[in-house]
């Protein structure tokens, strides 16, 4: 069963694998919720490349994905992340079958039963299988033991022969996407010009000397820009304002449920009660187990670690104090015990995991290397070879001097309880630990203290009060000017949220937000919501913006193109300024101009940094076109205008082996040929994604 156990892992890995190389085609994050469906009146989740994904299809796949990880991980439940992930990871699939899996048909591609045999029991066996089958003992690969479980598979338990078909199925995948891989990095070829065209921009550098004139020195203020301005700059530069997704912008305002002064009354009232019943109980612990909101505390404290307790350590042990208040929680304290206590430990020890959940086999174990240790092992010699604790065991196992609290409870208490030369052996989450207590730190005074807490919370009739008060604001402020007008009269605080997309669950500040996210891509601009719920907030929402696939509307970026339209028109006041100054050279172009020339050196055309102006890669672009001994025109770059003169190139050392830069170039090329392959794909697929109508 052990082997099972490691196959469960593989598949689990092997899934993981595929699903991360799926989602460099997701752009969106998923949530659940399967509200869409009637509400849009349609099946299709999604379509990819012509071929529409239906909904009953969709949810099959995740069922089975569903069903396969309960069962690889051996859990009834999942969590709503889990759910988010097998959903992102099916869709992927479906993608990655109609884009890749067309492209190995077309192909021919195929991994065949023998291929797929001798990635299981071959000397070059899948990674994964090794893992699987490698004895634990003697850290060898055994092709037979896999041989052996596959003879016996069809004698196995449906579910061990169904997590096989599993593995299987994902390392031939995994077999036929890398043959398409390899299939393209071969076809990738560097030419000898290319080479060395890569070898000379690398080596060679230029030195040059230069004045600029940074954009900033013209105020904002003094740039009149006319309409045929910014249509003309949107016009020409409409490829920075093309969107590659729908999205969403809302301002929204949230009504926060505190509790009221009554609730705090009734709290407080309820405290005062119990504070008569606590000073006359016989059994703190079983009071506070009864009564409060917290579990009963059996640690014991030293003086000056309770801040607000310190009227206890100098009162009787019975003494009481309270009400008081912490972060909006009513408490009653009471002294119950005292003990003389260390106030630090030193000590050592060795873990031994517990392996499949075999705590006797652990325990034996630890029983043994006592009895070893007794007979006069050395515990440092025992800890380097059997703890499972690689930082402790390099030092013998010692853990130095800690303080009480430290340590897991167990493992603390066995510490601080036990005498110097103690060697309990107690079990925690980590483990089984055998403990030598070495060094004990003086004794102090510690109290243990029972507290009795309640939580002052918003009562029913508050949060009634709250959503009636929200529900008001959107059913009286229904319209956009409205909305901004009572924000602005009743004091509220309005929150922006940007760039939502349909399908993304997350908004700033918001408990699972997905419905205010589907509201959103529903209504129209303008809208103002309903109060939604979400934690203990209400929220109305405005939705703002609408930005549609595509190119954006030159409204919708009206202030980037008014800044980049602000700095053409800027740049050119510059260029015309320059040259009006009529300069035959940097210095003498540098004293008109009434700023300092500048001098940098060792300039690559691959590094688009240049000291003194920084990184401007026209600039940079323009000094490898020109001569030595040559001075430009002016420049327009990102943050100013430069005149450059050229005052040398340092050429590259000759050669005619050009092979490094080739293996570069290549290696490049076949870095990103798999991120830029699926993506081209994708965008060729035209991939519609309608998941945010359905969850």
């Amino acid at each position: 069963m052990a082997v099972i156990g490691r196959i469960r892992k593989r598949v689990g890995l092997l899934i993981a694998f595929v699903g991360i190389s799926m989602l460099l085609f997701i752009l969106g994050d998923l949530v659940t919720s399967n509200t869409g469906l009637l509400h849009r009146n349609s099946d299709v989740v999604g379509v990819i490349g012509g071929e529409k994904v239906r909904y009953s299809e969709f949810e099959k796949r995740v069922e089975q994905m569903t069903e396969n990880y309960k069962l690889n991980t051996r859990s009834e439940n999942i969590d709503q992340n889990t759910q988010d992930m097998l959903r992102e990871q099916a869709w992927g699939m479906f993608v990655n079958e109609n884009t890749l899996g067309k492209e190995y048909k077309k192909l021919g591609l195929s991994c065949s039963p023998e291929e797929l045999y001798e990635m299981c029991t071959g000397p070059n066996a899948h990674q994964q299988v090794k893992q699987a089958f490698t004895d634990p003992k003697t850290n060898v690969f055994d092709p037979n033991a896999v041989i052996k479980f596959l003879k016996d598979l069809p004698n196995r338990e449906e579910s061990v022969q169904r997590q096989w078909k599993q593995f299987e199925d994902a390392i031939r995948d995994e077999r036929i996407a890398n043959k398409y891989k390899d299939l393209i990095k071969a076809g990738l070829f560097v030419t000898s010009d290319e080479a060395k065209r890569a070898y000379e921009e690398a080596q060679r550098t230029a030195s040059i000397r230069f004045v600029r004139l940074d954009y900033n020195t013209i105020p904002d203020s003094t740039v009149k820009l006319e309409d045929s301005d910014l249509r003309n700059y949107y016009n020409a530069n409409q490829n920075k304002y093309k969107q590659a997704e729908t999205m969403r912008k809302i301002e929204y305002v949230a009504f926060d449920v505190q509790p009221s002064a009554e609730d705090r009354q009734k709290v407080n009232e309820w405290v005062m009660k119990k504070k008569e019943e606590f000073a006359q109980s016989a059994n703190p612990a079983s009071f506070v187990a009864a009564n409060s909101d917290s579990p009963f505390d059996s640690t014991y404290h030293a003086k000056g670690t309770k801040p607000n307790l310190d009227t206890l350590f100098n009162s009787p042990i019975g003494t009481l104090i309270g009400p008081y208040d912490e972060m909006g929680v009513l408490k009653l304290s009471k002294s119950v015990a005292e003990k003389f206590v260390s106030d630090s430990v030193k000590a050592r020890h060795i873990l031994i995991k517990i392996e499949n959940n075999d705590t006797t086999k652990a325990m034996a174990l630890a029983d043994s290397l006592k009895g070893a240790l007794k007979k006069g092992a050395k515990f440092a010699d025992l800890a380097t070879r059997f703890s499972t604790d690689q930082g402790s065991a390099a030092k013998g196992g010692d853990l130095g001097w800690f303080k009480q609290g430290t340590m897991v409870k167990p493992f603390n208490d066995a510490c601080f309880d036990g005498k110097k030369g103690d060697m309990p052996i107690v079990i925690s989450q980590f483990g089984v630990h055998l403990i030598e207590v070495m060094e004990k730190g003086a004794a102090s005074r510690q109290i243990q203290i029972a507290t009795v807490d309640r939580k002052v919370e918003p009562s029913q009739k508050t949060y009634d009060e709250i959503f009636n008060k929200a529900n008001q604001f959107a059913a009286t402020n229904n319209t956009a000017e409205l909305f901004d007008s009572a924000v602005v009269k009743e004091g509220l605080n309005k929150r922006i949220a940007d760039n939502i997309r349909e399908t993304d669950k997350n908004v700033p500040g918001l408990e699972s937000p997905r419905e205010l996210v589907r509201w959103a891509y529903s209504a129209k601009k303008g809208d103002v919501s309903k109060a939604f719920t979400f934690g203990d907030k209400y929220v109305v929402a405005h939705l703002t913006d609408i930005k549609e696939k595509g190119i954006l509307p030159m409204e919708e970026v009206i202030d980037q193109v008014t800044s980049e339209a602000r700095k053409a028109k800027k740049a050119e006041m510059l260029i015309e300024k320059i040259n009006a100054a009529g300069a035959a050279n940097v210095d003498a172009l540098a004293n008109k101009l009434n700023v300092t020339a500048g001098d940098a050196d060792n300039i690559s055309f691959v590094n688009p940094y240049i000291p003194g102006i920084g990184n401007e890669m026209n600039v940079v672009g323009t000094i490898f076109g020109m001569k030595a001994a040559q001075m430009s025109k002016p420049l327009k770059g990102d943050n100013g205008v430069t005149v450059v003169f050229v005052k040398s190139f340092k050429e590259p050392a000759p050669t005619t082996d050009y092979s490094a830069n080739i293996k570069q170039v290549s290696d490049q090329r076949k870095s990103r040929s798999d991120y830029e392959l699926q993506n081209a794909l994708k965008e060729k697929a035209n991939v519609e994604d309608n998941r945010g109508k359905f969850y």
